[in-house]
C-alpha cells in the first residue's frame, strides 16, 4: 500500500508539472494559482519520497526496492539510509530536490513574477525529465515478484553515520545548480532590463556550492577513516566528478562579484551557469552507466546511462542554444588592468576552467581508449597530481592579494608591507624547509598556504577597524574564505608530503616505537552487535611514560553479505593523526600498518571555514 502511494504521489506531481509549463494565458487563471500548483507538485514529490523511506523502515520487502537493500536487523539510521544508498532511490532524492529547491525560490525569490515564473517553468521541465527517468526505467516502488519475509541488506561500507549525510549533501549541491541553470536561462529569455537575477544567482549558487563543498568534505572525511588507506583523497573517477562542478562553482560565485554591468562578464557567468549543471548530470551518468569501476559506483545498467547521457545532451544542447541565440544587452566594457581586482578574477577564472578541462580529460580518456581499442588503462594521482596542481598554484597565489586589489587602479594599497612581509615569510619557511626534511612540493605548498592566511589577516587589519558585530564579519568575509582555504592548503601539504608509514608485526603485550611515541598491543576482544560480528584490537599511545590515548581498530563481518571491513583507529591530535589498520594474524602475531599524518586536522578546519564563510556570504546583504 505504501508503495502505491509513493507512486501514484510521483506520478501526480509529474502531471501537476506538466500543468506549471502550460501558459497560464491559455489556463487563464491567476499568477498565484500558478505557484499554488507547483508547490503542490513539490508536496506530492516529497509524499511520494517519504513513502520510499516508511517502506524502508517498516522493513516493507514486497517493495523491490528494499528487498535488493534493506534487512530487518539494520539500526534505524541505515534503514532510513537505504533508501537513498542505491540507484532508484537516490535519482527519486534528486528529483524530489529540483522540485525543493524551486519551492524555496518560488518563495523567497525577489524577481518579478513573470520572471519567477519562467525559473519555475524551467525547473519543472527538468523535473519532468527526470520523473519519467524514474516512472519509465528507475521505479523504486516496483512491487517484489515473489513473497519474501527478509532482505538482501546494504552493502556494509555504506552502513556509516558519514554516508547517512554524504549523499544529500552532494546532491543539495548538484541539484541546487539545476536551480543556477534556470535562473541563466530565464535571464536570456527575460524581456525586463533589471538586474536582479544577477544576485540570484550569486545567492542560490553560494549556497549550492556550500552544499558541495560540505558533501565533498563528509565523502573525503569518510574515506579517510573508513577505506583504510591512509589516505583521504585517491582521485577516483568519482572523486573527480564533484571536484568538477565544484571548481566550475567557485568560478561562477567569484564571477558574479565582479559584475559591473560588462556584456562579457554577465555571458560568462551565464556559461558558467549552464556548465555547473551540465557537470553534475554528467557525473551523474558516468556514476550510473556501469562505465566506471569506482566504490562509489550505484548501478551498472547500460541503459539507463544512456537515458542519463540523453539527459544530458538535451539540457546542456538546450541551455548553449539558447546562450548563442540569446545574450545579454548591455555592451559596456571590461575595466582591465594590469593587476587590477577584475584582471585578478578573470584570470583566476581562467585557470580553474583549465583545470576542470585536464580533470574532465583524465576522467574520460580511459573511458574513449576502452571503448575504441578495447584496452582498460588507468589514469591516477600521478597524472592529476602533475598536470591540475601546478594549474592551480598560481591562481591560490593570487587569491592571497586578490581582494585587496582596487577595482579602477593599478595601485595596491601599502604594497611595500605587502612585499617585505611576503619576503621574510619566504625565508622562514625556507630555512624550516632546509633543516627538515626539504621537498620542492612541501616548501611550496607550505608558503603557499602561510602567505594566503597571512596576506589575508594583514589585509584585515589594514583595512578595516575590529569590531565584534555581524557586520564586521560580512565585511571581511572574503579573507575569511580565503584564510580557510590557506589552512586547508597547509593541511594537504603536510599530510601527503610528511606522511610517515610503519608496517609491524606484533603480539598482544609487545610494544613498539613511533617516532618519540610507543604504541603497545594491549588486547583482543569480539563484539556481537545486531547486524556484524566485530572483532576489535586494542592498542596504548604513550608519551614519556603516560598513556595518552587508547586506540581501537579492527574488522567487522556482516553475515547477510558475507562481507568482512576494515575498521581504522585513529588518534586524533591538533598536529598529527596516528592511524591504525590491522591486517591478517599468523600465531598469535598480528601485521599491522601505522601511518602518521602531520596536521591532517588542517584539511577538514580549513573546509569548516570555508562553509562557514559561504553561509555569511548567503544572509550577507
Amino acid at each position: 500500500m505504501i508503495s502505491l502511494i509513493g507512486f501514484c504521489s510521483l506520478c501526480l506531481s509529474t502531471i501537476f508539472s506538466f500543468v506549471v509549463l502550460i501558459p497560464y494565458s491559455i489556463l487563464q487563471i491567476k499568477v498565484k494559482y500558478l505557484f499554488f500548483i507547483f508547490r503542490s507538485s513539490t508536496f506530492l514529490v516529497c509524499v511520494s519520497f517519504v513513502s520510499l523511506i516508511f517502506a524502508y523502515i517498516n522493513s516493507d520487502f514486497s517493495n523491490f526496492n528494499v528487498f535488493q537493500n534493506s534487512h530487518s536487523n539494520k539500526p534505524l539510521i541505515y534503514k532510513i539510509t537505504g533508501a537513498w544508498g542505491n540507484h532508484e532511490g537516490s535519482i527519486l532524492l534528486w528529483v524530489c530536490m529540483i522540485s525543493i529547491y524551486g519551492f524555496f525560490y518560488s518563495i523567497f525569490g525577489k524577481s518579478f513574477n513573470d520572471f519567477k515564473i519562467t525559473v519555475l517553468k524551467i525547473q519543472s521541465a527538468l523535473f519532468i525529465i527526470f520523473a519519467l527517468f524514474i516512472i519509465f526505467t528507475s521505479n523504486p516502488f516496483l512491487l517484489n515478484p515473489v513473497l519474501v519475509e527478509e532482505g538482501l541488506g546494504l552493502n556494509p561500507i555504506l552502513q556509516d553515520p558519514a554516508l547517512a549525510i554524504h549523499p544529500p549533501m552532494l546532491y543539495l549541491g548538484y541539484v541546487g545548480f539545476s536551480l543556477v541553470f534556470s535562473l541563466a536561462i530565464a535571464s536570456l529569455l527575460k524581456t525586463n532590463p533589471d538586474q536582479i537575477w544577477i544576485m540570484e544567482i550569486r545567492k542560490w549558487s553560494m549556497i549550492s556550492w556550500g552544499f558541495l563543498t560540505a558533501g565533498i568534505a563528509l565523502g573525503s572525511y569518510w574515506a579517510y577513516y573508513e577505506l583504510g588507506w591512509g589516505g583521504w583523497w585517491f582521485w577516483d573517477p568519482v572523486e573527480n566528478i564533484s571536484l568538477m562542478p565544484w571548481i566550475a562553482g567557485l568560478a561562477l560565485v567569484h564571477s558574479v562579484i565582479m559584475i559591473r554591468g560588462e556584456q562579457a562578464i554577465e555571458k560568462w557567468i551565464i556559461f558558467l551557469s549552464i556548465l555547473c549543471f551540465s557537470l553534475s548530470i554528467l557525473g551523474t551518468f558516468l556514476v550510473r552507466s556501469g562505465i566506471l569501476t569506482s566504490v562509489h559506483s550505484f548501478a551498472a545498467d547500460a541503459s539507463r546511462g544512456l537515458f542519463i547521457l540523453l539527459i544530458f545532451f538535451v539540457t546542456t544542447g538546450f541551455g548553449l542554444l539558447v546562450f548563442l541565440i540569446k545574450s545579454p544587452s548591455k555592451k559596456n566594457d571590461l575595466h582591465l588592468l594590469l593587476i587590477n581586482k577584475t584582471s585578478a578574477l578573470i584570470i583566476n577564472n581562467i585557470l580553474m576552467m583549465i583545470a576542470v578541462l585536464t580533470i574532465l580529460l583524465g576522467t574520460i580518456y580511459p573511458i574513449i581508449i576502452e571503448v575504441l581499442t578495447n584496452t582498460r588503462i588507468s589514469v591516477g594521482g600521478p597524472y592529476f597530481n602533475s598536470t591540475v596542481l601546478p594549474i592551480l598554484l598560481p591562481g591560490f597565489l593570487l587569491m592571497s592579494v586578490a581582494p585587496v586589489l582596487s577595482w579602477q587602479t593599478n595601485k595596491i594599497k601599502k604594497f611595500k608591507i605587502y612585499v617585505i612581509c611576503f619576503f621574510i615569510l619566504s625565508a622562514i619557511v625556507l630555512l624550516q624547509s632546509y633543516f627538515t626534511n626539504f621537498n620542492p612540493w612541501g616548501f611550496i605548498g607550505l608558503i603557499l598556504g602561510v602567505w594566503i592566511i597571512f596576506a589575508s589577516i594583514l589585509s584585515i587589519v589594514l583595512r578595516y577597524k575590529f569590531s565584534i558585530t555581524i557586520h564586521y564579519v560580512k565585511t571581511i568575509n572574503s579573507f575569511i574564505a580565503h584564510i580557510g582555504v590557506g589552512i586547508m592548503i597547509i593541511g594537504i601539504t603536510f599530510s601527503s608530503i610528511y606522511q610517515k608509514e610503519f608496517n609491524f608485526n606484533i603480539a598482544v603485550g609487545e610494544e613498539v616505537i613511533l617516532d618519540n611515541d610507543f604504541l603497545k598491543f594491549q588486547d583482543t576482544k569480539i563484539i556481537e552487535e545486531k547486524n556484524y560480528q566485530s572483532l576489535i584490537a586494542i592498542f596504548s599511545l604513550e608519551k614519556k611514560d603516560r598513556i595518552v590515548s587508547y586506540i581501537e581498530t579492527g574488522k567487522n563481518y556482516y553475515p547477510v553479505s558475507k562481507t568482512i571491513t576494515s575498521e581504522v583507529g585513529i588518534y586524533h591530535d591538533w598536529f598529527k593523526d596516528v592511524y591504525i589498520i590491522l591486517g591478517s594474524e599468523n600465531n598469535d602475531i598480528w601485521s599491522i600498518r601505522v601511518y602518521l599524518n602531520p596536521l591532517v586536522s588542517f584539511i577538514w578546519i580549513g573546509v569548516f571555514v570555508m562553509i562557514f564563510s559561504s553561509i555569511i556570504a548567503v544572509i550577507k546583504k
